[in-house]
């Protein structure tokens, strides 16, 4: 090992070119590595999207959901998990597989049997639609435009537009709102189908035969081949009128003769409208921009902005045009905030080592700092990795690590180069002597991040790039501090003559030295001073772990940070239409006016937020607000103030909420109640709603029931309907075509294609363009069928009933589910919550057969952590290989890993202190506390083996003193460099820094017990 290391000291010119050659492939890997705003989560699991349009959620289960359910559940081998959702018109299925199942694979599998039960659905239901999930599909960038222009020709712009943006290299797909699509509505009056004896499933079919293009073939004309096309196809909407639709007499009926025909656009089913610095919102249409997968955000946003530029200097000179929500801009924001943490945290490490060792020294360590970085980018870029906000967290935690290694080469060679040896000599006894221990420094290090790779679900693959960064830092750290710091301290450490300065840092150092050898001195041999200490460590140990118990530490699953935009979204009773919605939503922008801290915000009526409920329908709205880049409080604190200001509007459910820290795991508090009489469900989610609203610290409690609606329920006259001749197919399609419509065709166009929707006019007045028909019951029974003895009214063949109706049936693993959810309040935790929750909460009010497990964000804490202490025991098993492989001694090994536990009370105090909780990157700092603490260890039981070979005469007690003596000067540096060097990091980032005050504090304290305890065991037990 030490000609390996040496080479590159001996063989200064490959040396200096390889580093070259390393340095320039590194800043070409920075460059080139694709950048995102946070890890691209992707795992086995599928969405199967089934349309069942018209039906009720009791229909879509029994119907669609169940009969797919059970061909994946009993087909699907390595299935994990199985949710449904039945809700009006819509079945949505989730199918989880286990974490090591492969992608491909699992959507392969599921697609096959998807397809082998579509046969066994309704005709009246679209074709299942299987995709896979990707947690980060959210938009990389929000523009709204607003004019003054006429619908219909806003909408042939907001076309144009959509075209342009989507044109941008990189960009998978935009999504708009505000404006409705064109289209064709056919207004049947269904007094005109009984005066010409028609019927409402010939004028659909008739509508659909009339747009017939398609080629026909070729001939061939004396040699040469023609090809023949038809052109029976429908080109503008305004031809539909003149469709032929049968005979009166020797007159033709055409559709105008039937039917009222718009060609303009459909019923608006969203509105937007943009609002900035206060002013009134003006209607706009508002465009969605979603990336690809793997594509680099800040390449792809910029590119998007240009290209908004080019249509604002063309045809958008004329509108207004905003960009609410950039995600590259965010994602440049954090490098450059990082970056700066960087800088800083080099700064703050040269200073240190510029005060204990000298000017060289110090600039010479420090390059360790950008060459490690260097060398790990080209692993991480050639790796396939990307530079996210926790890759690049990753990055500054590293830094405080990676320069142990360069100070103690740094250091000894200063050392050896004082006591008289040349520069190349002292690089070669350095790298004899601290190879070895360097090594399994590092290992040890890398072996409790390691098993980070085994933390499953979302939150795995959220936090895959800090192992994935570390290790590849930490191993480019290690060569390039024995490899290129020796090369680079044996040309440019030099003697001369000690300056005032360093002579007051020596006599500083050896009074520091001198003031450590006795406090050991007289410790080492006195068995009630040992045994005093010793006792002292277990007592501190067991009232650190009572910390959380008592309360004194909350826990939590990821900090919330402050961030630049917040969201409202508005939720109204079931069957609420969109003009009711936009009233509600009015009045909630009148609160946003005058809100100081909002800069702007982009109201959508008719859809939930992308990055809350994500749900649609008339009933449900959302604002995505812009906070002020220089507002005086926080996010949380923003919308703490809206829930309050909120609280007044009546008519809906208004939640105020900000994405969260961390990996996407749902509402913080989540009951789950399971049965299988939807009633019994009903009564226990309100009695749990009830209990839970009176928790301290819940805030916008959800009851999954709380929607639920009135249903008017038709039922079949059999008898009657037999003597009819009709079948109750001819019933269920007449009632779709006069409540939902039917989309008979299609008209293609180059611009966009138009659809052609055929409704009967039930009311009989002047018809209204809308998507849900202003009618009453009497309107749909006097509906008129075409029967082969005359025409029939409906209400003859059906009757009529009221029940009540579920909004959206919910399974899991085939079980129905109801959840009662709420959000917690600044200060309190999803812990604390669901333990006053269960102590409320008295199960024999709950109707018999009901059960209840508790999620959300509590049941992602408690199984995160799971796997967090299985990756840290099996972290502690590799580091005792790696120490007992080097020392050869169960005792030794046991010396230095007892460090680690002991750290946790440094740690859970120093939460304590600063008032920080026990949270996911708390844990992630204990656990890169843990390879940290063993360094100090290592080095300092390696240089006491070495003084025992040299002095075997010496006892025990004195080989530990002296040995501790000859390392404090090393193990202070690391601890000081790492401990100041990661102060950066406290106030870069309010989600990392409970992780930084985890490893300053765990770190400082670990190191004074290092340099006690070591001594203290070493010499009981040597």
């Amino acid at each position: 090992m030490e000609s390996f290391w040496g080479f590159f000291t001996k063989r200064e010119r490959f040396s200096y070119m390889l580093m070259a050659v390393l340095i320039g492939a590194g800043f070409y890997a920075m460059i080139a590595i694709p950048k995102e705003s946070a890890p691209e989560v992707q795992v086995p699991v599928a969405i199967v999207t089934t349309v069942f349009p018209g039906a009720n959620a009791s229909d879509v289960e029994l119907l669609v959901t169940n009969k797919l359910e059970e061909r994946l559940f009993n087909n699907l081998e390595e299935l994990n998990k199985l949710n449904s959702t039945s809700r009006e018109g819509v079945s949505v299925i989730t199918v989880e597989f286990n974490a090591d199942a492969s992608l491909d694979k699992s959507i392969a599998e599921v697609k096959d049997e998807v397809d082998a039960v579509t046969p066994e659905l309704p005709t009246e239901a679209e074709d299942p639609f299987v995709s896979e999930v990707n947690f980060v599909d959210q938009p990389i960038l929000t523009v709204s435009v607003s004019t003054d222009l006429p619908t219909t020709e806003f909408i042939e712009l907001s076309e144009q537009i959509e075209s342009n943006l989507k044109s941008v290299r990189g960009v998978s797909r935009v999504e708009r709102s505000g404006l409705p699509d064109r289209e064709v509505t056919v207004f049947i009056d269904s007094e005109a189908l009984v005066r010409y004896g028609l019927s409402l499933s010939e004028i659909t079919s008739t509508l659909s035969q009339a747009n017939a293009s398609l080629p026909v073939g070729s001939i061939a004309v004396n040699g040469v081949t023609y090809a023949i096309s038809f052109e029976g196809g429908l080109r503008t909407p305004e031809e539909v009128a003149s469709i032929p639709v049968g005979r009166s007499g020797n007159a033709t009926v055409y559709m105008r003769d039937i039917a009222t025909i718009s060609t303009g656009t459909e019923a608006a089913n969203t509105l937007s409208r943009v609002s900035v610095n206060g002013e009134p919102s003006e209607q706009s249409a508002t465009f969605s921009i979603f990336k690809r997968r793997g594509g680099d955000i800040t390449r792809i946003t910029e590119a998007i902005n240009e290209k908004i530029g080019e249509m604002e200097g063309s045809f958008l000179s004329d509108a207004t045009v905003l960009v609410s929500y950039d995600t590259g801009e965010y994602v440049k924001d954090d490098l450059r905030n990082l970056s700066f943490s960087g800088l800083q945290t080099v700064g703050l490490v040269i200073i240190v080592l510029l005060l204990f060792l000298g000017w060289k020294e110090a600039i010479i360590a420090g390059l360790a700092i950008p060459l490690s970085f260097l060398v790990a980018f080209i692993g991480l870029y050639l790796s396939g990795n990307t530079i996210n906000f926790v890759s690049l967290f990753s990055l500054i935690l590293a830094v405080g690590i990676l320069v142990d290694s360069a100070i103690v080469v740094t250091e000894a060679i200063h050392t050896e180069k004082q006591s008289g040896k040349s520069g190349l000599e002292a690089a070669l006894a350095t790298i004899k002597t601290f190879g070895w221990p360097l090594i399994s420094g590092t290992a040890t290090t890398i072996a409790v991040f390691a098993p980070l790779f085994i933390v499953s679900g979302v939150t795995g693959e959220f936090i895959a790039s800090i192992p994935f960064t570390i290790i590849f830092v930490l191993a480019a750290s290690l060569f390039v501090a024995l490899a290129f710091v020796p090369l680079i301290a044996s040309h440019f450490l030099h003697e001369h003559s000690p300056s005032p300065f360093v002579a007051f840092q020596e006599k500083i150092t050896k009074r520091i030295t001198e003031g450590y050898h006795n406090i050991v001195h007289r410790i080492l041999g006195d068995r009630d001073t040992e045994n005093v200490f010793l006792l002292s460590m277990a007592i501190m140990f067991v009232v650190a772990f009572a910390l959380p118990i008592v309360g004194g530490v909350q826990v939590i699953f990821f900090p919330q940070e402050d961030i630049d935009f917040i969201y409202v979204e508005a939720e109204l009773p079931e069957g609420s239409v969109l003009s009711q919605t936009d009233l509600v939503t009015r009045r909630i922008e009148e609160v946003l006016y005058n809100h100081e801290e909002i800069d702007s915000f982009v109201t959508t009526v008719g859809a939930g937020s992308a990055f809350g409920s994500a749900a649609s329908g008339e009933r449900f709205a959302n604002q995505m607000i812009i906070l002020r880049d220089d507002r005086k409080k926080t996010s949380t604190e923003v919308v703490d103030e809206l829930r309050e200001m909120l609280a007044p509007v009546s008519g809906a459910t208004i939640r105020v909420s900000e994405p969260s820290g961390g990996p996407p795991t749902g509402k913080p508090v989540a009951i789950k109640f399971y049965g299988e009489n939807l009633d019994d469900l009903s009564q226990a989610v309100s009695y749990a709603e009830t209990v839970l609203e009176s928790v301290p610290g819940a805030t916008q409690v959800e009851n999954s029931f709380a929607s639920d609606g009135i249903t008017f329920k038709l039922d079949i006259d059999r008898d009657a309907l037999s003597r009819t001749g009709l079948s109750p197919q001819a019933l269920a399609l007449a009632l779709r075509t006069a409540i939902v419509g039917i989309n008979t065709t299609t008209i293609n166009q180059e611009t966009a294609d138009i659809d052609v929707i055929a409704r009967l006019n039930i009311t009989g007045g002047i018809p209204e363009l809308r998507d849900i028909p202003n009618a009453t019951i009497d309107d749909i029974l006097a509906i008129p069928l075409k029967a082969p003895n005359g025409t029939i009214l409906l209400g003859s063949v059906a009757r009529v009933s009221i029940e009540r109706s579920n909004t959206s049936i919910v399974h899991e693993d085939r079980k129905r589910v109801a959840t009662v959810s709420s959000d917690v309040i600044q200060g309190s935790t999803p812990a604390s919550v669901v333990k006053v929750f269960e102590e409320k909460l008295d199960v024999e009010q709950m109707p018999a057969g009901i059960t209840y497990s508790v999620g959300g964000e509590n049941e992602e804490v408690n199984k995160s952590f799971r796997d967090m202490f299985i990756a840290l025991i099996i972290g502690f098993a590799l580091i005792l290989a790696i120490l007992v492989l080097q020392f050869n001694s169960y005792k030794q090994a046991f010396i230095i890993i007892s460090i680690i536990p002991l750290s946790l009370i440094g740690v859970l105090f120093g939460l304590a202190i600063v008032n920080k909780p026990i949270s996911f990157p708390s844990i992630m700092g204990f656990i890169a506390l843990s390879g940290i603490v063993v360094n100090n260890s290592i080095i300092l039981i390696d240089v006491m083996n070495n003084l025992r070979k040299e002095h075997p005469e010496w006892s025990s007690d004195r080989v530990a003193v002296e040995g501790a003596t000859l390392r404090l000067r090393p193990i202070l540096l690391t601890t000081l460099t790492t401990v100041i060097g990661i102060i950066p990091l406290t106030y870069a980032s309010g989600l990392w820094g409970p992780l930084a005050y985890s490893i300053m504090f765990g770190l400082s304290f670990a190191t004074v017990v290092t340099l006690i305890l070591v001594p203290i065991l070493y010499g009981r037990w040597q």
